[in-house]
């Protein structure tokens, strides 16, 4: 099986080499290319940059490698809808309790460390020295930012983003489409769709259109 990363920018190189990482310790996959749909045709890193429609799903898995929770549902979907399987990256040395879920299209970074009973949905991204507490719930195609620190018990919905830094307090609920800004220190729940930033963290706006990176 070959290893296909959907997003060919700066999160799409950092996936090659963690990629890469595992490989080393343990080779998994025969090749990797990158996924671009407007500018294919090109190489990164040396590994090609194809379309999507250029690949076979009986011959590659597909990691989404793009920072936008709502981009990641888009071509998670659009990934599945062609049968394509996603694929899970864990870092060797992440530290993950072997009393977890993890949905498939996970990834999981360098440092990250997941605690007991946590159910972590399809297709989220820990980025690397990231901590979830025990019992955490994080909704699928969610982005938890480096260093950033969730205690016990903490329920995160859908295409959540969580900036670097950020703590959240035990028992928090967080709406789905939520951005917790970096360095923000969340003591309350936070309502779906809301911006949210500070210590204590405060909502300042709607986020309306459903994106983190304007």
């Amino acid at each position: 099986m070959k290893l296909a990363i959907y997003g060919a920018g700066g999160l799409g190189r950092e996936v090659l080499e963690l990629a890469q990482q595992i490989d080393a310790c343990r080779p998994r996959w025969e090749g990797i290319c990158f996924i671009d749909d407007i500018n294919d045709g090109r190489q990164i890193k040396g590994h090609p940059v194809v379309h999507l429609d250029a690949i076979m799903p009986n011959d590659y898995e597909i990691v989404i490698a793009v920072g936008e929770p709502s981009l990641r549902d888009t071509l998670a979907q659009k990934a599945t809808d062609r049968h394509f399987a996603l694929a899970t990256l864990v870092h060797p040395n992440a530290r993950l309790s072997q009393y977890i879920t993890l949905g498939e299209g996970c990834v999981i970074g360098y440092g990250a460390f997941v605690s007991c009973d946590t159910d972590i949905g399809r297709n989220v991204y820990l980025q690397p020295n990231a901590s979830l507490g025990h019992d955490c719930v994080i909704g699928q195609h969610s982005i938890i930012s480096s260093y950033a620190n969730l205690a016990g018990n903490c329920k995160l919905g859908e295409r959540v983003f969580v900036g670097m830094n950020a703590v959240v307090r035990e028992t928090t609920r967080i709406g789905n489409d939520s951005i917790i800004s970096m360095g923000a220190a969340v003591f309350t729940d936070i309502a779906p769709a809301m911006i949210v930033m500070g210590n204590p963290a405060r909502a300042i706006r709607p986020n309306d259109d459903k994106k983190v990176f304007k």
